[in-house]
């Protein structure tokens, strides 16, 4: 019984070996070349006016090829973010992406209630598109509402 199942799953992975195209041409930009690069610049700034600075603390800033890509989590960047950390520049491609920034309340009562937040330890997010251009600078906001 033991030989049968090895013998199965030799067959099984041969079978995956040789169904792969490896021909197959990939649609990856040249990143080596500097022409194609631009950079993008986020501003991750986060103002609630009932809730002071001190209780609000980023969570999350991440980059998508896609918007469905973006609604799944599969992130290509996801950054560590930083209070002491205002602007985050990324070398990218040209071409357009998407964002996901969140950020944390951590007042207490109905303080982040009343700011829009879930409730106490809630997160907000925003996210959206921005393009990059090929040796250009773009620059983003977050808008938190």
């Amino acid at each position: 019984m033991k030989t049968i199942n090895i013998r199965l799953l030799l067959i099984f992975l041969i079978g995956a070996v040789l169904s792969c195209d490896i021909n197959e041409p990939i649609d990856n930009p040249d990143i080596t070349n500097p022409a194609t690069i631009g950079i993008l610049d986020m501003a991750f700034v986060c103002r609630v006016q009932t809730i002071p600075a001190s209780r609000l603390r980023k969570v999350n800033l991440c980059l998508a090829y896609t918007s469905d890509d973006l609604s799944h989590g599969n992130y290509f960047i996801q950054t560590n973010v930083s209070e002491a950390v205002t602007h985050y520049l990324f070398e990218l491609p040209a071409g357009e992406y998407y964002y996901y920034a969140s950020v944390i309340c951590l007042s207490e009562n109905d303080s982040c209630q009343y700011a829009g937040f879930p409730g106490q330890f809630g997160h907000k997010a925003v996210g959206g598109m921005v393009k990059v251009e090929a040796g250009k600078t773009a620059t983003y906001t977050t808008q938190f509402h």
